[in-house]
């Protein structure tokens, strides 16, 4: 044990690519300060993106403003043009994206560790949550490279992705009816990043447990269909507010 704790995280980050299963093992065993490197990495991506794209989520946040209040009588739009001015100023949005990127890992984190928790649980393995929670940073560290990739992308075309994923396909170019499109939302969140998350969950699994190829398949695919499924609330919430208004 004293030897696993002398290595370091930096040694776990190269390892997570070419021996994921036994990195992930080796966090759950000594998991002491092993999220700081992740975490970072991950709030680095979250600074870096918005750092270049602040700008344009103005833009677009704007433009989407305009498209709602076309839809409202002259006195309405007057009314709703003067609140939304308000929340559509660069601090405003760059804060506010700040705060709900920090808050969906947050959040993220813990949904994903209670579905492999209860999963594990359910197939009979002995596991602590403590154990499954500290590998999350680490499972989430495909987004913060995707992150990055974001940034970069908008650094060098000025343009935002738009149609995430495999989502342009079934885009419309209607920002507001594809942000209540739940194909859409699913497809969005189909890309390799995903598919990289997806395998470290496996190899997470097979690395704290003793659960043979087969079951840890499963157990991948009922989270990765659940996380989805979660993914869509929002967007099924945003649907009927759309109807009932």
């Amino acid at each position: 044990m004293e030897a696993e704790a002398r290595i370091s995280s930096l040694s776990l980050l190269v390892s997570i690519i070419d021996r994921p299963a036994e990195a992930l093992a080796q966090v759950a065993r000594t998991p002491h300060l092993r999220w700081i490197w992740p975490t970072s990495l991950c709030m680095a991506s979250i600074v870096a993106f918005l750092a270049v794209a602040a700008p344009h989520l103005v833009q677009m946040a704007r433009e989407a403003a305009v498209l709602q209040l076309s839809f409202m009588s002259a006195e309405q739009a007057i009314a709703a043009q003067e609140q939304m001015e308000r929340f559509m100023t660069l601090p405003m949005i760059a804060g506010g994206s700040a705060i709900n990127s920090l808050l969906g890992t947050g959040v993220g984190w813990l949904i994903a560790a209670a579905l492999l928790y209860f999963g594990c649980l359910i197939a009979g393995e002995d596991l602590t949550f403590g154990q499954v929670f500290a590998i999350m940073p680490w499972l989430w560290l495909p987004f913060a490279l995707q992150g990055f990739v974001q940034a970069a992308w908008v650094g060098f075309t000025g343009t935002l992705i738009t149609t995430p994923g495999l989502s342009g396909l079934v885009a419309t170019g209607n920002p507001l009816e594809d942000a209540r499109n739940l194909n859409f939302a699913l497809l969005s969140r189909v890309d390799l990043f995903a598919l990289w998350h997806v395998v470290l969950v496996y190899a997470g699994l097979r690395g704290l447990t003793e659960i043979g190829a087969g079951k840890a398949i499963g157990l991948t695919a009922i989270y990765a269909a659940l996380s989805l499924v979660v993914h869509l609330i929002p967007v099924l919430i945003g649907r009927a507010f759309a109807f009932s208004g």
